[in-house]
């Protein structure tokens, strides 16, 4: 069976997609950022994806898929970041 981390398409795919994920949260948080408000953003849906993102990184270090933890450490970091700001910013 070939190691699909030697097969440059498997290892294409999973680096844009990890750039995908990350970037996709970006323009939610300078939103936030940038109005001081985050009325229309969800905490709940923010507090969920930090816990999924913290078992992603547990399932990947344990299968020493270090992209894949990596991916997920950057997008729990700008969950966190989202989440403090719509604790900050909702009151």
């Amino acid at each position: 069976m070939n190691d699909p981390s030697t097969n440059t398409l498997v290892v294409l795919a999973g680096t844009v997609a990890g750039i995908l994920s990350v970037v996709a949260f970006i323009p939610q948080a300078w939103r936030i950022f940038r109005r001081k408000s985050a009325a229309d953003v969800s905490l709940a849906m923010y507090l969920t994806l930090i816990a999924a993102s913290a078992l992603w990184m547990f399932y990947a270090w344990t299968l020493g898929a270090m992209p894949l933890f990596f991916t997920n450490l950057v997008i729990g970091v700008i969950a966190v970041l989202i989440a403090l700001l719509k604790v900050r910013h909702s009151g």
